[in-house]
Formats: structure tokens, sequence, C-alpha cells
């Protein structure tokens, strides 16, 4: 919901002119200015730069213990369930995450809280020197990226807070991502879908292979809802591997129970009755797969009582987000079409008699053509629009679709999605529903100018 004593329209009052919103968190700007400009190198695979930061770092991904998640769609939901279950068992546990909405310091979690801005500009600046020494040795390399710093710092927060459980979140891929210099306990695979295809492979299978490759030797595998041609894929990897996964729907599952509550059956027991605040039938998988994967790491049941504790209390941002219910205004980071199929079945009982108007910004890399078809097919209205990050699609480009071209669905383009926003709320009703989606830079965009 929004801030008490303040109306979303007002938040989201129209500003004279459209510029990308600065960061509102409290770490330094030095640190902020540090870390954007390394985002302009944009994605650079490749594990050589980080192992030398690493090495000038004294290795700090050798001293914790890790799940790596990887996968398509619900790393991170993924990461911060696990986590947080890891954590409500008693263990001192970290999730590292991206990206981040408004602060950096998203990021990093112990115990589900964020780092503070103080300690979190120490931790830069003291990567900062290194990855900086780095550069100077190793020109033909070309310089650490900001996703490189990052996670060099993550691992360098968990050694030195000394967690017991280190819950690590892929960036892009597996192979190549810098995440992947880690001999991580457990590795879960949530799902695949075509993505980067660019960068990973042009169809399902290779994708599933360069995902995979995070599975060190005498790896634990947990294998989440994966289509038939995925796990077709992963289950020849692991048995290249000799690794025996444990698979959703085969050797764990989801089960429903009573009003909104729903059991998992794991590999060492039932846990019967759990609930969550989130919003969302996905969820529910996603909390399968961390369940399992928390339970592998631990070698043993989880405490039944503290996980019932535990769940209802996890918060997952910019997923089924409701900020507003009068108009009911929804967030959701779904940023392809596997997402945005999954979001639009958890959306059908809330949108259920209400006219839906939605508001979506995509990045120029997504399958932008099979997310407004689907869209397009759920809401009687929609706005496209823009966000500040610079591999956002040009709105009208994305308008002159033959999606867009041939639906009878109206249709406006908003270049500044506040414009666009305030727009929706404009011809919306107190029945009506406004969904906010396509790229978590365009929530981001809309986060920071509500706080």
């Amino acid at each position: 919901m929004p801030p008490k004593g303040k109306n979303l329209r007002s938040i989201l009052a129209p500003q004279p002119v459209f510029r990308p919103p600065s960061s509102v968190s409290s770490i330094s700007p030095e640190v902020e200015a540090y870390l954007t400009d390394l985002d302009r190198l944009g994605i650079k695979p490749g594990l050589a730069r980080i192992k030398k930061l690493l090495t000038a770092l004294k290795n700090p991904e050798k001293h914790i213990k890790t799940i790596h998640i990887v996968g398509t769609n619900g790393k991170s939901s993924t990461a911060r369930m696990a986590a947080s279950i890891l954590g409500g068992q008693g263990l001192k546990s970290g999730a590292y995450l991206s990206p981040h909405l408004v602060s950096y310091t998203e990021r990093f979690l112990i115990n589900g809280k964020e780092i503070s801005p103080n300690r979190f500009d120490k931790l830069i600046l003291e990567v900062r020197e290194k990855a900086e020494e780095v550069n100077k040795r190793s020109r033909s390399s070309g310089p650490l990226t900001a996703f490189e710093v990052l996670t060099a710092a993550a691992y360098l927060y968990f050694w030195q807070q000394k967690v017991g459980v280190a819950v690590i979140e892929a960036g892009l891929g597996g192979r190549y991502d810098a995440t992947n210099v880690i001999d991580s306990k457990v590795q879960v695979l949530t799902n695949v879908g075509l993505e980067h295809t660019d960068l990973l492979g042009k169809n399902v299978a290779a994708i599933v292979k360069e995902k995979m490759a995070v599975i060190p030797p005498k790896g634990k595998v947990v294998l989440g809802s994966l289509s038939e041609e995925a796990i077709g894929e992963a289950l020849k990897v692991c048995k290249r591997l000799q690794v025996k996964p444990l698979v959703f729907d085969e050797d764990f599952s989801l089960l429903k129970g009573r009003g909104e509550k729903f059991d998992v059956w794991t590999a060492k027991g039932r846990y019967a009755d759990l609930s969550l605040s989130l919003l969302g039938q996905y969820q529910r998988t996603n909390c399968a797969v961390a369940l399992q994967a928390a339970e592998l790491f631990q070698g043993k049941p989880l405490d039944e009582k503290k996980l019932r504790r535990t769940l209802p209390k996890i918060k997952v941002p910019a997923r089924m987000e409701i900020i507003s219910e009068k108009p009911l205004v929804v967030l959701d980071g779904a940023h392809n079409p596997s997402g945005i199929d999954e979001l639009l079945a958890s959306l059908k009982s809330l949108a259920g008699g209400k006219r839906v108007i939605g508001v979506v910004s995509i990045l120029k890399d997504k399958d932008a053509g099979a997310m407004l078809e689907r869209l397009l097919d759920f809401c009687d209205i929609l706005f496209i629009t823009e966000n500040s990050n610079p591999r956002c699609a040009p709105a009208q480009e994305l308008s002159n679709l033959p999606v867009v071209k041939a639906s009878p669905v109206q249709t406006f383009v908003a270049r500044q999605n506040q414009s666009a926003l305030e727009s929706a709320f404009k011809l919306a009703s107190i029945r009506d529903l406004i969904l906010v989606t396509g790229s978590l830079y365009l929530l981001a965009d809309i986060k920071k100018r509500m706080m």
C-alpha cells in the first residue's frame, strides 16, 4: 500500500520534465557514481576477471557454504525463500540477489535484512581498491564490470559476517556468470525459457547446458518446474555428471491443502498446512523448490513448526505486489513470455469481473512480440511506455509490432512511464485493475518516485 496519508495519484504527479530517477538510497555519492559508471560496461561473460579479483581479496568464496540458484524465472524469489527458510531453522543465512529496485543494498541480505549503507560503502571501496589493481595488471581482459565487483563484494561480506549459508542468485546463464566461482553445496535450476539467446544458445537444450554448468563434481541438484524439453536435457546433463537430481513432481511435490494452505512432500518427509503471504500460484512452486533445496543443504528434515512461522514473513518486492486497492494496482517484474504466462494465470482470480488496464515496458533483448500478444489477450486497455534503462525498447517501435497492430485492444504510447501510469489512473474506476509489468526497471522507476 502507499505510505499512510499519501494518495498514489499525488505521489506520481506529473513532473515538468521526465528524467531518469536518481537513486534514493543513502549510499555515498562516490560509491553510487562508481557502480553506475561500471554498469555502463554492460554484460561481459567470463570468469578470468573475477577470479583475479577474488584472489586479490584472499578468495572469500572458498570460506562460505553456498546454494547456487540458476534459471530463467523465479531465481530471486527462490533465493529469498531458501535463505529465509534456513535462517528460520537457526542458521545465519545470506542472500545475494539481482537486480535491485531502489538501492544496491537490496542485493546483500543477512537473515532477511539489507546491508547498511555505511557498511556497503566500506565494502565496495575495499573491493574497488583491489579491482583497480587487477585492472592495471590485466588490461587485455578488459576492466571489471559492476556485476563482477558486486559479486566479489557479496562473497567478501558473507565471509566477514561468518554466515552459515549464502544463497547465491546467478545473473546471466551459469557457465560464464560471475557467480560461478563457488563450489556450491546445492544447485537449483528453477526453470528454463528462451532468453539471451545470443549469449546462452538458440534453443532450450543449449540454455539448459549453460545454466547447469554451475554443477560441481558430486553436486546436489534440485530441478524445478521444467518443460518436457528442458527436463529431458537436464536429466542428460545430470547423468553425464553422475548426479542424481531431485525433480519437481517426481521426488518432491506441491499439494493443495485447505483454503490457502498447501503441503510439500520432499525427499525426507511432508510439511503440511503451510502458508505464504505472497500472491501467485507460482510462488508456491518456488517455495516447494526452495524448501527442497534447504532440506538438501541441511541434510535432514526441517523443523516444521519453525518453517510454518517463517514462510508467512517472507516478502518479495515487485512480484504480484499490490500498491493500491481502489483501483487495484499490481506491480510484477515478469520480463519474458513464460513469466507473463505465470503472472496472468495467477491474476485470473484477482481480475475476475474487473476491467484490466496494462502499463508495460520491455527491454530490447526480450521477445516483445510474444509478451505483448499475451498482455493484449488479457488487458482491455494497454499503455506501452519506456523505462530509464538504456536497453529499453522504444515505445513507438513496440506499438508498431504486427501483434499490436492486429489487436482490437485500445493501445496508447506514452514514452514517460510516469505519464503512462497517471493516464491509466485517469481512465480507471475504483473497480478496475491496473497491471504494471514487463521489466523490473519500469517498477524500479515507479518505486523510486514513491519513496
